[in-house]
């Protein structure tokens, strides 16, 4: 068998293939055999057709459908030889089989390309290192308050910050009801905005009690064409409740948890708070890091596999955008940039594991499974379950070998420490903002 393979660049090779007929003849003797066990000619009970007649009757379509199979084995082995990673299956460019002359084909690959790294050493990384405060500790502590808080029904007006129970029914420019469009006991918080926007509903409800009804006009931007609109609702108010906060007392903390005194809940509040910073900083840091390497090294991504990327992330916004309208064109243009970031990435980090000969072994990932298990020992069955298939298996083994790469590199870098305040991030927010 001759094989040529030429270069068109470092992700696209052509493959040219002879095979002369006589090394192809075991595979045609393996095929003459299966097509002797099922095929049935008059005269012959089944399985007991001579070959030699099946080779006069159906040789040249056997030994044609034998080539064709052979094409992808032998695309397969070299590639298997090569050490290539295809982006997607080979294309066949041309096929030719005859007895006298064998099997000719093209093929077209593409692979993913095997880089070089100029550079993933030796930078200069800030870390950030945020202190927890006391103002954040209470900020904390307040958003527990509010979650064990009452609700009371109010016998009076709404104000701002109640809430109010109520129905909307839609309405048309000469307020006639529109069928279909009522929408029963919507829960609504009373509050001048709505995220960053004014709340325009709010204000309308301010002064209404249980019972009352209310027409109300709410503006709003069309998806698509930007025009305003007005929509028109007729609201009865249900229920005007107000919410009660318990007292921060170390009845609280009891009633929280397994706390004794209120100072007690709000140490590991801070404890809590301090290992979700140190996550937090410790991801930012991981992206700085990245951005210093796909800086650095400047490759290219073959189109196939930003294609594909892309083909991922439209899949996956089309999931969860339940019966919204999404557009692809405009979602492709604008993940484009984040997709050549994270394939450059990945193939920088798949070169760096290669080049320091990083991996994780399959009884590291047993241990990593075993430790899982260990830290909850009611689901350790559960755990030990999820880990056994193959695709989570996978994905716990990519995971740590992130961990092993990052240790590298973090190792291999000029870190500095960077403390920052919770006014520091806020005074950040509002430049950016």
């Amino acid at each position: 068998m001759d094989v040529n393979i030429i270069d068109k660049s470092s992700w696209e090779k052509t493959i040219e293939v002879e095979v002369p007929t006589t090394e192809l003849e075991n595979d045609f003797e393996e095929a003459y055999k299966k097509y002797k066990q099922r095929i049935q000619l008059e005269g012959f009970r089944k399985g007991k057709v001579p070959i030699d007649l099946i080779k006069k009757i159906f040789g040249k379509e056997i030994q044609s459908e034998v080539a064709e199979k052979k094409v992808s084995d032998i695309l397969a082995d070299i590639g298997e030889e090569h050490k290539y990673s295809p982006i997607s299956p080979a294309k066949l460019d041309s096929f030719d089989y005859t007895s006298e002359n064998g099997l000719k084909f093209t093929a077209m690959l593409e692979i993913v390309p095997d880089i070089q790294l100029d550079k993933y050493t030796g930078f200069k990384v800030e870390r950030d290192v945020y202190k927890v405060d006391d103002e954040d500790i209470n900020e904390t502590l307040t958003s527990v308050q509010k979650q064990h808080a009452e609700m009371v029904t109010v016998d009076g007006p709404a104000q701002m910050g109640y809430f109010v129970v109520a129905d909307f029914q839609r309405l048309d420019s000469s307020g006639v009801l529109i069928v279909g469009e009522k929408f029963e006991n919507r829960y609504i918080r009373l509050d001048e905005k709505q995220g960053d926007e004014p709340d325009e509903l709010s204000p309308q409800l301010v002064g209404l009690r249980a019972g009352d009804e209310k027409r109300v006009e709410l503006k709003h931007t069309h998806h698509d064409t930007h025009e305003q609109h007005v929509d028109i609702y007729s609201i009865k108010i249900k229920e005007v409740k107000e919410e009660k906060l318990p007292a921060l007392d170390d009845e609280f903390a009891k009633d929280v948890g397994d706390y004794e005194t209120l100072a007690e809940l709000k140490e590991k509040l801070k404890e809590d708070l301090i290992a979700r910073a140190k996550r937090e900083n410790e991801d930012v840091l991981h992206e700085r890091i990245i951005n210093e390497i796909v800086k650095a090294n400047n490759f290219e991504i073959p189109e196939p596999m930003i294609k594909n990327y892309l083909d991922q992330v439209v899949q996956s916004m089309q999931r969860n955008s339940y019966q919204q309208q999404i557009n692809e064109n405009e979602l492709r243009e604008e993940y484009r940039g984040e997709a050549i970031r994270r394939l450059k990435w990945q193939l920088s980090k798949d070169k760096i594991c290669e080049v320091e000969k990083i991996e994780v072994t399959d009884a590291e990932v047993d241990a990593k499974i075993e430790e899982l298990a260990s830290k909850n020992e009611k689901g350790a069955i559960q755990i030990r379950n999820y880990y056994r298939t193959g695709e989570n298996k996978e994905r716990l083994k990519e995971d740590l070998l992130d961990q092993k790469v990052f240790e590298f590199l973090k190792e291999n870098v000029d870190i500095k420490e960077k403390k920052l305040s919770r006014k520091d991030i806020q005074k950040a927010s509002k430049i950016i903002t």
